[in-house]
């Protein structure tokens, strides 16, 4: 992989890791759309890193006060923990299943379809509703089910999760919160089983990968910036015409 493949790829990691748009479906699909090769584990590793380091930074007050109010957001540390299980659950051991999905356009676009329908549905669902201390166990472990969901090809975790939380009746505002707290110890446990299989990595890998972390970081919290103001007024309209496209443009490159 060249540095401006990863150069590419990253800014579109850094773009869809956040918008309820799959950022491994985009990357599976501009991979395959323009011939480049498959990227090493340690370029994985590496941009993750770089969009972990972004979630964080955005969040770094409520995450502050979590870790400075342990006592009172142990309610909250809890959901958190529930809402991980599934993904955890499903990323052990489904993991070769999960990979072989990655190979197929027809996977790519029924998933892209699945997170269109899901953008689609959360139109029905009011903006009032639960706040982020109101979130019960229940919430957690259904939001959890459809991160775990999302660990197929282009259903998108951000998209699954926060409308998980709109159809329980939680407001926008705390669904996206809700969504990207759980998203560090997501990415993090990402980042953990990549670091096993990265084996030796050579010095081209190491100055090609080092060219996409600054701009998947960038781009990372642009793209969580955007959303945040977006959901503050908007729906996810946009989103599911998106998705839409991609999943006919999927279809389509699977018979050609």
């Amino acid at each position: 992989m060249t540095a401006i493949e990863s150069i590419f790829l990253a800014i579109v990691q850094g773009l869809t890791e956040f918008l309820p748009v799959s950022s491994s479906g985009h990357l599976v699909l501009f991979q395959k759309i323009f011939g480049i090769q498959e990227a090493p584990v340690f370029f994985d590793t590496m941009v993750h890193g770089a969009t972990l380091a972004a979630v964080i930074f955005y969040l770094r007050k409520d995450i502050l006060d979590i870790i400075f109010n342990i006592r009172k957001n142990s309610g909250l540390i809890i959901n958190i923990i529930i809402g991980t299980l599934p993904a955890v659950f499903f990323g052990l051991f489904f993991k070769d299943f999960i990979e072989k999905t990655f190979d197929s356009f027809l996977i790519l676009s029924l998933c892209f379809f699945i997170t269109a329908v899901i953008l689609f549905l959360t139109k029905f669902f009011g903006e009032n509703g639960k706040d982020i201390s109101q979130i019960n166990k229940k919430n957690s472990f259904l939001i959890g089910i459809f991160q775990a969901a999302s660990i197929l090809p282009s259903i998108s975790r951000s998209g699954a999760t926060i409308a998980s939380g709109i159809f329980q009746g939680i407001n926008r505002k705390s669904a996206f919160k809700f969504s990207f707290l759980l998203s560090i110890p997501a990415i993090a446990g990402a980042m953990v089983l990549q670091i096993f299989d990265i084996g030796n990595v050579s010095a081209n890998e190491i100055y090609s990968s080092l060219w996409g972390v600054l701009p998947a970081l960038i781009f990372g919290f642009m793209s969580l910036r955007f959303l945040d103001k977006y959901m503050a007024n908007k729906k996810f309209s946009v989103f599911f015409y998106y998705c839409l496209l991609l999943s006919i443009v999927s279809l389509v490159l699977n018979y050609i």
